[in-house]
């Protein structure tokens, strides 16, 4: 928190950023979305999402900060990361309350990537890298809620968030997007509307 100050204000990443609280109560804001924060609660945000914090008390827990080349080079999918649902950019999606089942084994893991980032090898990123994998794979599992993936549009969904990072400045109209997307606005309207409970 002394090192951090400007965690208050409404802030972006250029990185993928993973918080997981064991201890702590407060609220969080991933694009103009509310938490309340609780312990054993794990937030993922992708880059490009604003978010901001408002800590009640002392809290406590793990980040992990990392870029999308972090896992490209070790994958044949350069987009293996969007397979998680927790990381599709939907805020809703992308805070996982963890189960009692969940609790020490991914607490566990988040241990072992802080114990092996203090090991100095040649075989430490790939490590790491292992064992996110693995708390991804585990979260995937468990997870309850209803998975975008496994809808068909999914892939127009996203092709849509990031037409829009990157032409947000020049085009503001739902329109623009679902010419360039090849769909009618009334599609991409209804496919959103669906996902996030949101129109384009």
């Amino acid at each position: 928190m002394k090192r951090h100050k400007n965690i208050h204000s409404p802030h972006r990443h250029n990185f993928y950023h993973m918080v997981f609280f064991t201890k702590g109560a407060g609220s969080h804001s991933i694009d103009f979305n509310k938490f309340t924060i609780q312990p054993f609660q794990i937030y993922f945000m992708i880059p490009g999402q604003v978010h901001s914090w408002n800590f009640e008390g002392d809290v406590d827990g793990y980040v992990i900060n990392f870029t999308a080349e972090f896992f490209q080079s070790f994958l044949l999918r350069a987009d293996y990361l969007e397979s998680f649902s927790f990381f599709n950019g939907i805020a809703e999606d992308s805070v996982i309350n963890l189960n009692e089942e969940l609790k020490e084994p991914v607490q566990d893991l988040f241990e072992d990537i802080l114990t092996e980032s203090s090991i100095d090898n040649s075989l430490q990123r790939d490590v790491i890298r292992v064992i996110l994998l693995r708390l991804f794979l585990l979260l995937k599992q468990q997870n309850i809620k209803k998975d975008i993936f496994q809808q068909p549009n999914y892939t127009l969904l996203r092709n849509f968030q990031k037409l829009i990072e990157k032409h947000y400045t020049e085009l503001r109209l739902p329109k623009d997007y679902a010419d360039l997307l090849f769909v009618t606005p009334n599609h991409l309207n209804a496919l959103c509307k669906a996902a996030t409970g949101m129109q384009a």
